[in-house]
């Protein structure tokens, strides 16, 4: 295809202005012209009643290695969704070492992927070598970096390995990543201090380029987690700092978020922030293992788990969990066979939720997924109102079918649920503009975000009025409407409007 023409659209440009009823037109990958005119193109659609919009930045996924496996990236560009922000939360598929290849190859393992490359630069040519069907722009994750120079061993870097992982980092961001993350409540960066950390956000400030944070906590210690982190901003000089699905965790912490707000407010940083729209979480299920287990390495975990007695004083310890415990938290997935058929279901409806837990770290401990609800709803309303809050789904691009696993709602349903539920809060043209020219200019990505002569054509055409989530825990997988075409790179890539075989034409996008 040429040259494409959508004719009649109401176009909102990603600014944040009101919609415009135009014409665009797309030429070789970027938009040519907004109301020009200029006679017959190749392909005309007309998208009279539809509004044309810039594609939606994904700034909070982990598609890192499911791009590789599943390159149509269905669960994500069936919600609008053009590009992503991968290497969240402190887990990037680079650097490689002989310290972290087998772990990093066995957490990946259902995606049948080995990990061939050492650096961004190989890991870019992998991805691109697949022709995704959206573009990527992976950050540096931390945990990665330390067990590149460490392994997943406890304690403090020495400062010749602190120089190194320096090093390593600097290496990472000279070669296109898009900028540093770090998940502290994870293994082996949990066994991170803040000294450390300021020593690699000073190999990031001269980039210009984001931290992003999985906070060491996001409820119990939420407010002294937020002040470490501004403080390594502060100390190295990293102007902008990024929180990951900011929340507040726990019944007894949702007071929290005035001073959470407060002390953001008063940093001399950059803040901003992303937020799925769900009051449930999805991560590993180790995060409820007892507290003498919570450090071990994963393949450790399931070794000392196979032991009998290990087993079973374990399991003494879950039961003295209390019942809300299980109420709240829900299996989502797990490669644990027996387990399989309670996918979506709360651990209370298990007859043994303590055995079972058990089962499934000794069988997946890496795999293992759930979801947990101990999130307000009305911090949620508030979060996701802010002006600094981006929509981030948490979440890897996955197929219809659950071949790679089962995703959390939000994989298929965080964009049309961010539209759904800031409606009646902000207007249409504010929302579309926090999915697309505001993520766009938090990570660095000139020309893209917007409508705009010379932009690069990642548009969605929707109809808002049928838009919305259809996935549920009961159908994690089921597609959102309202889709009707979204084009990367100017080709058409999904949409009820494609009246040809969808084309892959996504990259690994590079950051000013």
């Amino acid at each position: 295809m040429k040259t494409l023409l959508i004719k009649n659209a109401a176009v909102y440009d990603g600014s944040g202005a009101p919609p415009v009823q135009t014409d665009v037109l797309i030429e070789s990958g970027r938009i040519a012209g907004i109301d020009d005119r200029p006679g017959k193109a190749d392909t005309e659609i007309d998208a009279s009643g539809l509004a044309l919009m810039p594609g939606f930045i994904d700034v909070h996924g982990h598609s890192d290695v499911s791009i590789i496996a599943a390159p149509e990236a269905v669960g994500k560009i069936s919600q609008g969704v053009t590009a992503e922000i991968t290497g969240n939360c402190g887990l990037s598929p680079f650097p490689i070492s002989t310290l972290n290849r087998e772990h990093l190859e066995h957490l990946y393992r259902q995606y049948n992927c080995r990990i061939e490359w050492d650096d961004f630069t190989g890991y870019r040519q992998a991805v691109e070598s697949r022709n995704p069907a959206i573009n990527l722009l992976p950050l540096c994750g931390h945990n990665t970096l330390r067990a590149a120079v460490n392994g997943y061993r406890e304690g403090r870097l020495n400062l010749q390995q602190l120089d190194i992982a320096a090093q390593l980092l600097n290496t990472q961001l000279e070669q296109g990543a898009g900028g540093f993350s770090s998940g502290l409540l994870y293994t082996p960066g949990c066994f991170s201090d803040e000294q450390e950390i300021t020593a690699l956000l000073t190999a990031l400030a001269p980039f210009s380029r984001p931290y992003t944070t999985h906070l060491r906590s996001e409820g119990n210690q939420l407010l002294e987690a937020i002040k470490e982190a501004i403080t390594s901003c502060v100390s190295a000089g990293q102007k902008h700092l990024h929180l990951s699905h900011f929340k507040t965790a726990g019944k007894a912490n949702w007071h929290k978020l005035d001073d959470a707000l407060e002390l953001l407010a008063q940093a001399p940083l950059r803040i901003t922030a992303d937020r799925y729209p769900y009051i449930e979480s999805m991560t590993n299920l180790s995060v409820i293992l007892p507290d003498h287990l919570s450090d071990m390495t994963n393949e450790k975990l399931s070794e000392y788990l196979a032991e009998p007695d290990h087993a079973a004083e374990a399991i003494a310890d879950l039961r003295r969990y209390p019942a809300e415990r299980w109420r709240t938290c829900r299996l989502v997935s797990t490669s644990a066979q027996r387990f399989k058929k309670m996918h979506g279901k709360l651990l209370a409806e298990f007859s043994d939720p303590a055995m079972a837990c058990v089962e499934i770290w000794r069988d997946d401990p890496a795999g293992a997924m759930a979801a947990f609800s101990g999130m307000s709803p009305d911090n949620l309303k508030r979060i996701l109102a802010l002006d600094f809050v981006a929509c981030g789904s948490d979440e890897s691009a996955r197929p219809q079918d659950y071949r790679f696993g089962v995703s959390h709602p939000r994989g298929f349903g965080s964009f049309p649920e961010f539209f759904r539920q800031q409606k009646d809060v902000v207007s249409t043209a504010e929302i579309i503009r926090r999915v697309t020219a505001f993520p766009a200019a938090i990570f660095n990505l000139s020309g893209r975000g917007m409508i705009r002569p010379g932009y690069a054509a990642d548009l969605a055409l929707l109809d808002l009025d049928e838009y919305r989530a259809q996935a549920d825990f009961a159908a994690p997988h089921r597609l959102a409407s309202g889709v009707k075409l979204v084009l990367v790179n100017g080709c058409p890539a999904y949409g009820e409007m494609l009246n040809e075989k969808p084309v892959r034409a996504g990259k690994i996008l590079q950051p000013n």
